[in-house]
């Protein structure tokens, strides 16, 4: 008999508009030697004020859960399983005065560097695995790979050459949430995994969006890559700057 139990998705969720820092969008990051990443991350942390953030995480999703629901959730859970640690682990964490789950934030609070007080800003962090292997299946044993959906302001799913997306630049994010408990460490709370991101105001290699230059949309003159494919091999096309299928969460854009 066929089963016919489906993998329960994770909640998912689309945040407010964020100034991304550190984008990598378009480019796997694969660490470096002394904490690398074999696998591939895509990354980016989104800067919003402290009291837009309260306001998003008490917001219900169209699950009717809200991250302030999932976080207490998690913290439920971690401590259900520490409890079932064993005695000698249980002990040798209460040397260091641990007594139960260590719950990570969910965001970063940020500082000023001059004063060293509170900016009323905080990051959140939105991370993607790019590769795997497959481990149950048909396709047991066989390599996946995945990116971000990136899209524009419209909502037109961005393919092909990717511009780099620079720090600075402002946009929306498609995430899913997942718990965790480690327990060699007791650290626990909320995994924010990175679906895709659609670009409002983007910041490349120096420049800005027509937007934020007061630039609307006009009848008239339409830029079109291919017109000027011929003409442009051969040139020097290297990028500076920093950063770039679906996966558990959907997107709203």
């Amino acid at each position: 008999m066929a089963n016919d139990t489906k993998k329960k998705s994770l909640p998912s969720f689309t945040s407010p508009r964020l100034v991304f820092v550190y984008p990598k969008l378009t480019e796997p990051d694969y660490g470096n030697k002394d904490f690398p990443k074999p696998d591939g991350e895509y990354s980016l942390k989104g800067k919003m004020s402290a009291a837009a953030l309260a306001e998003f995480t008490a917001r219900k999703n169209k699950d009717n859960v809200s991250l302030d629901d999932l976080y207490e959730e998690a913290k439920r859970d971690a401590e259900k399983q520490f409890a079932e640690l064993s005695v000698k682990t249980r002990k040798e964490f209460e040397k260091k005065n641990i007594t139960g789950p260590v719950m990570n934030s969910l965001f970063e609070t940020l500082y000023d560097k001059e004063s060293e007080e509170e900016t009323g800003e905080v990051c959140l962090k939105f991370t993607k695995k790019a590769s795997g292997i497959v481990k149950k299946g048909p396709r047991e044993g066989k390599k996946w790979t995945s990116a971000p959906d990136i899209y524009d302001a419209r909502g037109k799913k961005m393919v092909g050459k990717l511009p780099n997306i620079w720090g600075g630049s402002e946009g929306k994010v498609s995430f899913a949430v997942s718990s965790y408990f480690i327990p060699g460490t007791a650290a626990a709370g909320l995994k924010l995994m990175l679906n895709g991101v659609q670009i409002i105001d983007l910041v490349s290699n120096g420049s800005r969006s027509a937007d934020s230059h007061g630039f609307g949309e006009e009848d008239g003159y339409g830029y079109d890559p291919s017109e000027y494919q011929d003409e442009n091999e051969g040139e020097d096309k290297s990028e500076g700057g920093s950063e770039g299928g679906k996966s558990a969460g959907e997107e709203d854009f």
